[in-house]
């Protein structure tokens, strides 16, 4: 984990150069001990400042990069810790899907460094700290869970990715308690889980994960696609009813994590895919 060193413009070192020859050959010309009263001046004035801004400038920009690495560690050990819990419950219920819970790839730390400005913001442009090997619809989470998926990557390090609010995200998801699966829409400023019959058992305060079964996208073919695992939280349910006139229940959801405060997310990728360190 290295911190990323300042850069300065041609002309700006050239200048440096300029100046830092003129203050030598000045210094030269004084007689001695005018000149080491000068130079310590000078350097008090000039160079003193200018390397604890740089020093100071750096710092920052490493311990940045640090803080991130930290919370991606902090991220995988929270998943693994969540992906031994959801198998153990999976064990108790003796229910639910054929899959293994969790997360088994890699999490690569990115910055957020642009997003829709909109009252529902449904896209947000992502910077990896590192050269990524990544490919549209990999997962996109916080620590306090599942945001979207990555819809465009623009280069090895910058990609746009495609939030859960969109008006035509559609994303598989299971109720934990009972083992349920649904489907996530955006409708609104809300969301909803749809799919799941008006007799089901579904309460206020039951926890939503991806189901890792199914997730709707605009071209079901590509080869290349990034696969959501099963696990990843996705919120809570709010309320539940079963309206006499619908074959399904009407379930709002509490997304787990924010769509609108993100300074470090993570892109899931697999182990083979993930960058190099």
């Amino acid at each position: 984990m290295m911190g990323r060193a300042l850069n300065f413009s041609f002309r700006g070192e050239v200048l440096t150069i300029i100046v830092c020859a003129g203050l030598s050959l000045m210094l030269l010309l004084l007689p001695g001990d005018t000149r080491i009263l000068v130079a310590d001046r000078l350097a008090i004035v000039l160079t003193a400042p200018y390397w604890n801004v740089r020093n100071y400038a750096e710092d920052v920009f490493r311990i940045r990069d640090e803080n991130s690495w930290l919370k991606q560690r902090v991220a995988e050990l929270e998943l693994m810790a969540a992906a031994g819990e959801q198998m153990q419950r999976d064990v108790e219920r003796m229910a639910g899907p054929a899959m293994n819970p969790g997360f088994d790839g890699e999490l690569v730390p990115c910055r957020v460094v642009m997003r829709q400005r909109s009252r529902f913001a449904t896209m947000i442009k992502v910077r990896s700290l590192e050269p990524v090997r990544w490919r549209p619809w990999m997962p996109v989470i916080s620590r306090a869970g599942y945001l979207g998926r990555l819809r465009t990557v623009i280069n090895n390090r910058e990609a746009w990715v495609e939030l859960i609010s969109a008006p035509d995200f559609a994303l598989g998801v299971e109720i934990e308690r009972t083992g349920l699966l649904g489907v996530l829409r955006p409708r609104g400023d809300r969301f909803v889980v749809e799919m799941v019959g008006r007799d089901e058992d579904v309460q206020p305060g039951d926890r939503i994960i991806t189901s890792g079964i199914a997730e709707i996208r605009e071209h079901q073919d590509e080869a290349e696609a990034a696969v959501t695992q099963r696990g990843f939280p996705v919120g809570v349910v709010l309320s539940a009813t079963s309206p006499s006139d619908q074959i399904f229940k009407e379930i709002t959801v509490d997304p787990a994590a924010s769509l609108e405060r993100n300074e470090t997310v993570f892109v899931v990728t697999p182990p083979e895919t993930g960058g190099v360190r």
